[in-house]
């Protein structure tokens, strides 16, 4: 199935005389759930749906752990998993302390596997025309955010 993108215009603003672009905007289309992910995986092994569940939901638990404990969590050749932020800038390193971070942020990086199948990944525009096209290469950066997950850390000092 390709990626779906529709047009879409944006002025720039720091030249505000100049005419609107026209852009490729990815749309999400569609969803995967963990249950979707373990009902595939258990038609293609012989290991049932609530054992991979099961096992599905102690990694992900794991890796959200490891993740709120400072680790980079390498996931195979898939993705990478670490925690980022902000913070607010003081005049001596003496006042910076843990209330000088402003924001966390989960940053993840995709692997081989991941990057492989953008490389070859078809798209698709939504209305007007219709077109199937590769494109040359793919570049690809997502940041999830679940600031709740470190905010209720017990390791976390403010």
């Amino acid at each position: 199935m390709p990626i779906t993108f529709k047009i879409i215009s944006r002025k720039n603003l720091q030249q505000p005389n100049a005419p609107a672009k026209f852009y490729a905007d990815i749309v999400g289309d569609g969803e995967t759930t963990l249950d979707d992910l373990a009902k595939y995986a258990s038609t293609v092994s012989t290991v049932s749906k609530g054992d991979i569940l099961a096992v599905l939901e102690s990694t992900f638990s794991k890796i959200a752990e490891d993740v709120a404990d400072g680790k980079i969590v390498y996931v195979g050749e898939y993705f990478t998993l670490q925690a980022g932020g902000s913070s607010e800038g003081r005049a001596t390193p003496e006042e910076v302390n843990a209330s000088s971070i402003e924001s966390l942020k989960t940053i993840f990086r995709p692997g081989k596997m991941i990057k492989n199948a953008l490389k070859i990944a078809e798209f698709k525009k939504t209305g007007g025309n219709s077109s199937n096209f590769r494109p040359p290469y793919v570049m690809f950066k997502v940041v999830f955010t679940f600031s709740p997950l470190f905010a209720a850390h017990p390791k976390q000092q403010r």
